[in-house]
C-alpha cells in the first residue's frame, strides 16, 4: 500500500472520528434536562438531593451528600427558587445553591399579615436584606390594608417599591367592581370596607365565623356602638400573643375601638378575600356581642346580660 493511500485512509478515519464526536455532543445535549426548583426555608441536605433526582438534574445522591459534607456548605444553601439543567457538575450545582443565585424567589404572604410581619417574611426568604425602607413606603403611601396575601414569584434584585406596587395591584385585581357597588349599598367607602375587612381577618379564627363577626360589626356601627374590638388594641400595641389586660385597652388611640366611636383611623392588618367578601356580605342577624371560648370559636349573644353571662361560663 503505497503512500498516497495510507493518507487517504487516514484521512477517512479522522472525518469519521469528527462526526461521531459531533454527533456524541449533539446528543449530549440534546439529552440536557433542565429544570426549576424550589428550596424552602430549612430543608435539609437529604430533601434537597431527593428534588435534584426527581427532576433529573443529578443522578448521584451519594457523591451529592459527600460533596455537601465534605465543602461544608449545607448552612449556607439559600432558599429560594432556582435553574439548572443536568449538564452542569454536581460541584457547579452546589456553588450555585450556596451562593444564592436564585432564579426567581417565592413567598407567601398569610392572610391577616401586617405589613411588619410581611417585612419580616421577605427579610427571612431573603428578598430584603431589611425591613427599613420597605415599611417607609407603605407607611408614607398609607398601604397597610392594600398588601394582597397571596403567592408571589419575585426575581432578585427586585426594589421594595416594586414588590409593594405588585402586592398592591394584586389587590385591585381581586377587589371587583361588583365588590365596589356593594360597599356604596353600606354607605361606607373602599378604605372603610378594608379597615372593616382586617378586623374581621383578626377577630375570625374558624371561617365558618366570618360572616357572623362581620354582622355584629355591621350592627355595632348601624346603632353608633363602640366596636371593642381586642384586633385594633392588639394592632397599635403590636401584641398579638399574649392577653390584654384592662390597662391595655385604655390606650389613648384613634385605632383603639374600646375608646373611641366607629372604625378605627386604619386597617390592622392585610386581609384575604374571604374576609373582604364577609364585610360586604354579612348574615342576616341582630347579634351584637361576641366573645372567644379559647378554641379559636366565639359565643354570640344579642343581649348584654346574655353576653355576660357567656362569659362567666368561659
Amino acid at each position: 500500500m503505497n503512500k498516497k493511500k495510507w493518507i487517504i485512509i487516514l484521512s477517512c478515519l479522522l472525518v469519521t472520528m469528527f462526526m461521531i464526536v459531533i454527533l456524541l455532543n449533539c446528543s449530549h445535549k440534546s439529552s440536557i434536562k433542565e429544570g426549576v426548583i424550589t428550596i424552602e426555608q430549612g430543608m435539609n441536605s437529604g430533601g434537597i438531593v431527593d428534588l435534584l433526582v426527581e427532576k433529573g438534574i443529578i443522578k448521584s445522591k451519594r457523591y451529592f451528600l459527600l460533596l455537601v459534607n465534605f465543602k461544608r456548605v449545607h448552612k449556607r444553601i439559600k432558599a429560594g427558587t432556582y435553574k439548572l439543567n443536568s449538564g452542569m457538575s454536581t460541584r457547579e450545582i452546589i456553588d450555585i445553591l450556596a451562593s444564592g443565585k436564585v432564579f426567581y424567589n417565592k413567598v407567601t404572604i398569610p392572610e391577616g399579615f401586617t405589613v411588619k410581619q410581611i417585612a419580616q417574611l421577605l427579610v427571612e426568604k431573603n428578598i430584603l436584606y431589611s425591613c427599613d425602607e420597605f415599611l417607609q413606603i407603605v407607611k408614607k403611601r398609607n398601604l397597610e390594608g392594600y398588601l394582597f396575601p397571596e403567592t408571589y414569584f419575585l426575581l432578585p434584585g427586585t426594589k421594595e417599591e416594586e414588590i409593594i406596587e405588585i402586592m398592591r395591584r394584586q389587590f385591585f385585581k381581586v377587589f371587583t367592581p361588583q365588590m365596589g357597588r356593594r360597599t356604596k349599598e353600606f354607605n361606607l367607602n373602599q378604605r372603610e370596607v378594608v379597615i372593616l375587612a382586617s378586623l374581621i381577618e383578626k377577630e375570625a379564627k374558624d371561617e365558618s365565623e366570618r360572616n357572623l363577626i362581620s354582622a355584629v360589626f355591621h350592627n355595632r356601627l348601624n346603632k353608633r356602638w363602640r366596636l371593642e374590638s381586642c384586633a385594633s388594641v392588639r394592632y397599635v400595641l403590636d401584641k398579638w400573643q399574649k392577653p390584654l389586660t384592662y390597662k391595655d385597652l385604655e390606650i389613648n388611640s384613634k385605632y383603639n375601638t374600646y375608646r373611641y366611636y366607629g372604625l378605627p383611623v386604619g386597617p390592622v392588618c392585610n386581609p384575604g378575600l374571604a374576609s373582604l367578601k364577609a364585610a360586604l356580605y354579612p348574615v342576616d342577624s341582630e347579634v351584637m356581642f361576641f366573645v372567644a371560648k379559647g378554641d379559636g370559636t366565639h359565643k354570640f349573644s344579642k343581649y348584654y346580660k346574655e353576653h355576660l353571662l357567656k362569659k362567666r361560663k368561659n
